[in-house]
């Protein structure tokens, strides 16, 4: 008897799970950025779609692209915020902020290789956090990258 009721218990609560994973879909903005409010989100998203207007105004404007990409980075869409400083490089290769984000963007989850490598070039064309950064996340590169001038 005891266990018919834990198990029609057990059955109840999984029915209740799945209910409440049919009212609201898995959002990977909510999953990385829990310290957002909705307003916080609206406004970033706005933020995104101005941006977004401007690049398609003046396509050939890095600045923007890297604003962008900031927007992305708020939400924790890394890739997009990538591929936006990806953008900004190849319009002009001198943008420091550029390198330093996607670096950031990169070692969200861990400082690789390629995310120091983008720190380094930041601090190499002139930003200081870049140096700054580079010397205290980078240590296990930094025989393979070399260290900065």
């Amino acid at each position: 008897m005891k266990k018919c009721i834990i198990y029609g218990l057990i059955i109840c609560l999984c029915l209740q799970v799945l209910q409440a994973q049919e009212k609201k879909p898995f959002n990977l903005e909510l999953y990385f950025n829990r310290t957002l409010t909705d307003n916080d989100r609206v406004k970033i998203k706005d933020n995104i779609f101005q941006y977004s207007q401007q690049i398609h105004a003046k396509p050939k404007n890095a600045t923007l692209y890297i604003n962008r990409g900031v927007q992305y980075a708020y939400l924790g869409l890394y890739p997009d915020a990538i591929s936006d400083y990806n953008k900004a490089i190849k319009i002009d290769s001198t943008l420091a902020a550029a390198y330093y984000n996607r670096g950031i963007a990169k070692a969200r989850f861990a400082y690789t290789k390629g995310s120091c490598q983008d720190v380094k070039k930041s601090a190499i064309l002139g930003l200081a956090q870049g140096k700054e950064l580079y010397n205290k996340k980078c240590g296990l590169f930094k025989k393979e990258l070399g260290e900065l001038p």
